[in-house]
C-alpha cells in the first residue's frame, strides 16, 4: 500500500511582535523522519512541538519542549517513526517558541548591577517591585526621567531584540503592543529589557555585544506609559511566561548595593 506523508506547519509566538529567525524542517530516514531546527537568534530558543499522528510515533513523547542553542544549525529535535509498515501514514505539528532556556533554574543571583543612567545623575523609582499600577506580581522597576536621557547597560551582554519605531503612548495595558524596547541576553541565561525608549532611540542593533555602562538607548514615553520613564526588568524567559528577578544595584559611590525601593531617589556617582 502506498504511504502518504502530510506535513502541516504552524508558528505561534508568545512574544508580542517578535519575529524569530528560526527554521524547523525534517528529513526522511529509514522508517520515518528526523526533525531539525536552525536558530539564528543570539540567545537560546525554547520550542514546543505538538504532533498529530496517524500510524506514527514520536520518540521521547509528544508535546515536548526542546531548547535550541543560539546561532546553531541542524540541531536534532526528535525522530518520528512509522508504527506499522504498509499502512497509510501521515503527521502534522504545531510549534510554539520563545527566547530563552525553558528549563534554566540557576543563574548568577549574586551579580550586582549598575544603575541604568550616567555618573552624577539621580532618579526616582516611581514604581517598584509588585507596584500597584502595572507591576502586580512583577519584579520590575520604573525610573522617572526626562525624554532623551541616556540609558546605560546595567550588565554586559548581547542585544537580541530592538524595537524603536513606535510613537504612541497610552494608559491601558493593550498599549504594550506599542512599547519600544531593547532586550539584552546575559552570559548566565538571564535577560534585561529596557522599555519605553523614544522613537529611533536605540543606539545599538541586534547582534551587538554591549559592555556594562555602555550607552544603549535614549529614554522616552512610548507604549504603555503615562509619563516619561524607563521600565527595567531582569528575568528568566520560559516558553509561555517570564520569571522576573529581584536584583541588587550599586548606589552612590558604588561601594554599597541594595534592592531598590519604590518612591526613593538613587544617586549614581561611579
Amino acid at each position: 500500500m502506498k504511504k502518504t506523508f502530510t506535513l502541516l506547519f504552524f508558528i505561534i509566538s508568545f512574544t508580542a511582535k517578535a519575529e524569530f529567525n528560526i527554521k524547523i524542517y525534517y528529513e526522511p530516514i529509514e522508517n520515518g523522519f528526523q526533525v531539525y531546527a536552525d536558530n539564528m537568534e543570539y540567545s537560546p530558543v525554547s520550542i514546543k512541538l505538538s504532533f498529530t499522528l496517524k500510524n506514527m510515533r514520536v520518540e521521547g513523547g509528544n508535546d515536548k519542549i526542546y531548547v535550541v542553542s543560539e546561532r546553531t544549525t541542524k540541531q536534532l529535535l526528535t525522530t518520528i517513526r512509522i508504527s506499522q509498515k504498509g499502512k497509510p501514514t501521515k503527521f502534522s505539528y504545531k510549534t510554539r517558541y520563545n527566547y530563552g532556556d525553558n528549563y534554566l533554574r540557576t543563574y548568577d543571583s549574586d551579580f550586582i548591577y549598575n544603575l541604568p543612567y550616567s555618573t552624577s545623575e539621580s532618579y526616582k523609582v516611581h514604581q517598584g517591585y509588585n507596584g500597584s499600577f502595572s507591576h502586580q506580581n512583577s519584579k520590575a522597576l520604573d525610573f522617572t526621567m526626562p525624554i532623551g536621557t541616556k540609558i546605560k547597560a546595567i550588565r554586559e551582554g548581547i542585544v537580541i531584540r530592538v524595537v524603536d519605531t513606535n510613537t504612541k503612548s497610552c494608559d491601558t495595558e493593550d498599549c504594550k503592543k506599542y512599547n519600544n524596547l531593547i532586550t539584552v541576553y546575559h552570559s548566565d541565561g538571564t535577560f534585561a529589557e529596557y522599555v519605553h525608549i523614544k522613537e529611533k532611540g536605540s543606539l545599538v542593533k541586534v547582534g551587538d555585544k554591549v559592555e556594562q555602562n555602555q550607552d544603549i538607548a535614549l529614554s522616552g514615553n512610548v507604549g504603555f506609559s503615562t509619563g516619561p520613564h524607563l521600565h527595567l526588568e531582569i528575568f528568566l524567559q520560559r516558553l509561555e511566561q517570564r520569571e522576573t528577578l529581584t536584583t541588587k544595584f550599586k548606589i552612590n559611590k558604588g561601594y554599597t548595593s541594595k534592592y531598590l525601593e519604590e518612591k526613593q531617589f538613587y544617586l549614581r556617582d561611579y
